[in-house]
């Protein structure tokens, strides 16, 4: 199996690729299923492009850092069954819910200078655990997607969708 969860070029191709597919449809559904205050307000009020390179800035980070530990946890070998893939991405899950709790306990502490600090403070004050659980579907999701995109998309049809999301958020963001 080829394995979403080595650092390589190749798998952050496929995870760029995979958000680049995701994310658009991800900004219609999630406010549909989620009607908490916060946010609606984040999918209404914040422009795409904010919205969608700050989620996979930070998302991007998790992901590589969780690629590190499942490195170290698992001795680089490849998941051969679903049970050891699912065992590797609650590894990710781990670091995604260390991340996020302590991304909250850090931006708690800022004065809310910017519009974002201000934001997250109060959404996090809101979304309580809601927001890290909201992120691990998102995640599984996410990673499922890629290891698809990796195991069976060519690397032409990976870059011209992400080429064809920076143009798509270009367009809608200015």
């Amino acid at each position: 199996m080829t394995d979403i969860f080595q650092f390589s070029a190749q798998s952050l191709l496929a995870w760029t690729a995979s958000y680049a597919i995701l994310e658009p449809a991800s900004f219609y559904i999630i406010p549909m299923v989620s009607k908490g205050k916060t946010t609606q307000e984040y999918y209404s009020k914040f422009p795409f492009a904010i919205l969608a390179f700050g989620d996979f800035i930070y998302s991007t980070f998790l992901f590589l850092v969780s690629q590190q530990v499942i490195g170290v946890i698992f001795k680089q070998v490849s998941p051969k069954t679903v049970i050891e893939w699912l065992q590797r991405f609650l590894t990710f899950v781990a670091v995604q819910w260390t991340g996020d709790l302590s991304y909250f306990a850090l931006i708690s502490q800022l004065k809310p200078t910017t519009k974002y600090i201000d934001f997250f403070q109060r959404y996090g004050k809101e979304a309580t655990l809601g927001a890290p659980i909201g992120d691990s579907v998102y995640g599984l999701a996410w990673f499922i997607l890629a290891q698809l995109t990796l195991t069976f998309s060519p690397i032409w049809l990976q870059t011209a969708a992400i080429s064809l999301f920076l143009f798509g958020t270009l367009v809608v963001s200015y």
